[in-house]
């Protein structure tokens, strides 16, 4: 029975749908219009029977009429309905292919960003091991040329505190050198001839001889010729004096001579010093230059791929409940995954 209705409304579906808007409206205005019979006479049962017939038979027509506006009007809402589904469908397919899409983009783009921070985290390894490297020469020279600055200064305090002896003894020899060359020239002067070589250019050097002649004239003659007698001792001992001055002033050369190198030498290791500072500052310049740069480059990575995220808008349904999965993991998740 349903299956005869059901082809019943099809077919009046397809005649309506044959039918213009014309025709269909003034079937409608034709079925609206009431039918009153005035009978004209008094009906016989047949009659009666009969007109009951035909009121019931347009009851029925009219049910049927009525029963096939309902289904055109159905149908009519069944296509809206249909057309309304088709139409969602398409928008939702559409805002889905996008939002697939979107999450394809995202997905090659969280892959770049982890492979950078990857390389990021490698070259930072790199850097930090050289650098590490870097520290442990320049410190290990750092300690070696302390070391030569330490034995540089020991060997300079050893040699200041060696030429202050030596100035010391100098001073004491040659105060004693100049009372024995006073006594010698005094020895000299009492004798006569030795007074000529007293006056030789020679001995010009050692001062007037007025004063000592002076002395001499006023000793007297008993001394003279005691003094006379001692000038040949007093000679052998100036010169084994003389010898033991030229041996003491070339020591004294050489000393100088070995301060002098020590010094150049603690110039040129102060230089060297000075050097590996000046080189350990810029290296570590450098080490905090890349530091800052990979730094700025995995900030401004991270940022990027976090305002990626954050912009993408998925529609509903499926891609918002995609979206909102995806802004609510984090990076750390999206790396363990």
């Amino acid at each position: 029975m349903m299956e005869e209705v059901s082809i019943r409304v099809a077919y009046d579906s397809h005649i309506i749908d044959q039918m213009t808007e014309e025709e269909i409206l003034a079937c409608l205005m034709a079925e609206s219009i009431p039918k009153h019979t005035v009978p004209s006479k008094k009906a016989t049962p047949r009659e009666n029977q009969t007109q009951q017939q035909d009121d019931h038979v347009d009851r029925y027509q009219r049910e049927n009429r009525q029963l096939q506006q309902d289904s055109l009007r159905l149908e009519q809402e069944n296509d809206v309905l249909a057309h309304r589904l088709i139409t969602s469908k398409i928008s939702l397919r559409t805002d889905l292919d996008q939002a697939e899409d979107r999450v394809n983009e995202l997905t090659k783009e969280l892959l770049k960003t982890r492979k950078r921070l990857k390389n990021a985290e490698e070259e930072k390894r790199g850097k930090e091991e050289e650098a590490a490297q870097l520290k442990e020469v320049f410190s290990a020279k750092l300690d070696k040329a302390e070391q030569e600055v330490k034995r540089s200064s020991g060997i300079i305090s050893d040699y200041k505190q060696i030429c202050s002896q030596l100035t010391s003894r100098v001073e004491r020899q040659q105060a004693a050198h100049r009372e024995d060359l006073d006594k010698l020239r005094n020895a000299v002067l009492a004798c006569s001839c030795c007074r000529q070589a007293l006056d030789s250019p020679v001995m010009e050097g050692f001062g007037s001889t007025a004063p000592y002649q002076r002395s001499i004239s006023t000793r007297e003659p008993g001394q003279q010729r005691d003094q006379e007698t001692e000038p040949d001792q007093q000679t052998t001992g100036t010169r084994e004096q003389d010898q033991e001055k030229v041996c003491l002033s070339g020591q004294v050369t050489e000393l100088e001579k070995e301060l002098a190198q020590t010094k150049l030498q603690m110039v040129e290791a102060k230089c060297k010093i000075q050097e590996l500072e000046h080189q350990k500052g810029v290296l570590q310049r450098d080490l905090q230059t890349a530091r800052n740069s990979w730094l700025s480059k995995t900030v401004s990575s991270i940022r990027s791929a976090g305002g990626g995220l954050q912009s993408s808008s998925l529609p509903s349904g499926r891609a918002s409940a995609m979206g909102r999965s995806l802004h609510g993991l984090p990076l750390s998740a999206w790396s363990s995954r």
